[in-house]
């Protein structure tokens, strides 16, 4: 006996096991806790009630049948009593599916747990009154109503099997009930191999009712993976289709890179070659000294130009690449502004425009790249001007806005940015239209920087521009960018 114990043991842990395992898929399916589980139990549901919706109408109709084929076994109260016991289960839980239905949560997950709940027990219901039949039809002095009774019990069983495997709950709720209702005339009758048979029949139905569950449990949830796999698909397509659409506008802008290149560097390239090869040929004579002065200057515009135009490109492509290194200190931003106003004096007189400098007393001093400051507020400037009629107004400011951001920037008269140009002028070579008119239109890198060199600085730009009334360009700094003043305010 004691050498027996190991594998005793072993089928006690497996009948456990399968017990635990049985108990664990009731709970998921008539109480779900997690979303998976109740995601799940909500298909199933929904498919249970596409299926049984034709049965509420039609079970009725079969119970008065069926009672009318007892009516010479049976007096009249009995004949109508289960058809109405009938009717009233379909109506009652059609009534109560319908109203589950409608629940303003039942789509949370304890909303699917009360629909999983009242869709079991409504159809345990039903169960009960279906079975019913094999006592309120029962006549005990006729064999053929026996034979008959047990017949429709054997099909409704036969039928819930396969009915039932839509959701577990409702299906393992019934299987006792149909067992109490076969094994009742057996017992009754005392006969045990009535009671052996039936029995038999039964653990027949529960057994294909486990593997028909189990079989369609699988197909729902590989339809669920397909589901989630046609989705990932679609993500990784779209995905993809961005991948391409980012390609070809990398493809274009290099593109439109390649062709304002080769006009902005051969330009003064050109202008350098050719006025350094007559000073070298000495093609104005030997005692042409002040000419050939003038042509070095126009070799040393050119030079600058083309050193400038390097600069903003490597500088672009630094900051593109986020490889843009800060060297903060504290800034005196009215200094700065001062200054960029005395280097674009001589511009903004030539065009006859007014240049001013407006700094609020309370703007304090702030943490960041001077270089990069500087570089922002020229190429504002620089732009004001450029697209400023003559008697037009340019003004740098700077201001604290109500949160504690530091907000400044270059305001103009000029021409002004249509909207629909808004966005495009951020790119890189990217124009607006009103550059049309100009014949120095630039490379369009002049505000891509500013605005990459704002973002480095973990701010942002802002452009408010009305064609011909101006343009106003305002960078924002984040308030922790503020430091005390170093000097009084002025």
């Amino acid at each position: 006996m004691w050498g027996n114990l190991p594998a005793v043991t072993r089928r006690f842990e497996g009948v456990r096991a399968l017990l635990s395992a049985f108990a664990e898929a009731f709970r998921a399916s008539f109480s779900p806790r997690t979303e998976p589980e109740a995601d799940f139990v909500q298909r199933q549901i929904n498919i249970a009630l596409q299926s049984a919706a034709k049965t509420w109408y039609l079970l009725p109709t079969v119970a008065i049948l069926i009672a009318l084929a007892n009516a010479t076994w049976l007096p009249t109260w009995r004949l109508i009593a289960w058809p109405t016991f009938v009717i009233m289960a379909c109506v009652g839980s059609g009534l109560c599916f319908r109203h589950i239905a409608t629940m303003h949560d039942a789509a949370t997950v304890a909303g699917i747990r009360r629909k999983a709940r009242a869709f079991a027990l409504g159809t345990f219901a039903q169960c009960i009154a279906l079975c019913s039949l094999g006592i309120l039809l029962w006549s005990p002095s006729s064999a053929s109503n026996h034979i008959f009774i047990a017949i429709l019990l054997c099909a409704m069983l036969a039928g819930w099997a396969s009915v039932g495997t839509f959701h577990y709950a409702t299906g393992v709720l019934s299987l006792p009930v149909f067992l109490f209702i076969l094994m009742l005339g057996p017992v009754t009758s005392g006969n045990p191999v009535s009671m052996a048979i039936t029995f038999s029949y039964w653990l027949v139905m529960a057994t294909l009712f486990s593997t028909n569950y189990a079989t369609r449990e699988r197909m729902m949830r590989l339809e669920v993976e397909r589901g989630a796999l046609i989705e990932n698909l679609k993500a990784a397509k779209a995905e993809s289709d961005c991948a391409r659409e980012r390609a070809e506008e990398a493809n274009r802008a290099k593109s439109a890179f390649l062709a304002n290149m080769s006009h902005e560097l051969r330009t003064p390239l050109n202008a350098i070659l050719g006025f350094s090869e007559i000073i070298h040929m000495r093609a104005m004579g030997r005692d042409a000294m002040d000419q050939y002065a003038e042509y070095a200057g126009y070799i040393h515009g050119s030079g600058g130009h083309l050193l400038s135009l390097i600069n903003d490109i490597l500088d672009l492509a630094k900051i593109e690449a986020g490889r843009m290194v800060l060297r903060e200190t504290d800034i005196d931003l009215r200094t700065v502004m001062d200054d960029t106003a005395k280097m674009m004096s001589a511009r903004a007189v030539a065009g006859g425009l007014s240049l001013a400098v407006h700094v609020d007393r309370s703007f304090p001093n702030i943490h960041a790249d001077d270089r990069a400051v500087r570089q922002m507020l020229v190429n504002l400037a620089s732009n004001a001007i450029k697209f400023t009629p003559a008697n037009g107004r340019v003004t740098a400011f700077a201001n604290v806005l109500h949160d504690g951001s530091l907000a400044f920037g270059v305001d103009d008269t000029g021409v002004g940015i249509a909207p629909e140009d808004h966005a495009r002028v951020f790119e890189s070579f990217g124009q607006g239209r009103h550059d049309a008119v100009l014949s120095d239109k630039g490379t369009g890198l002049g505000l891509p920087i500013v605005k990459g060199l704002a973002e480095a600085h973990g701010g942002r730009v802002i452009l408010n521009s009305v064609p011909n009334e101006g343009t106003r360009v305002t960078i924002i700094l984040p308030p922790e960018r503020a430091c005390a003043r170093l000097r009084a305010a002025s």
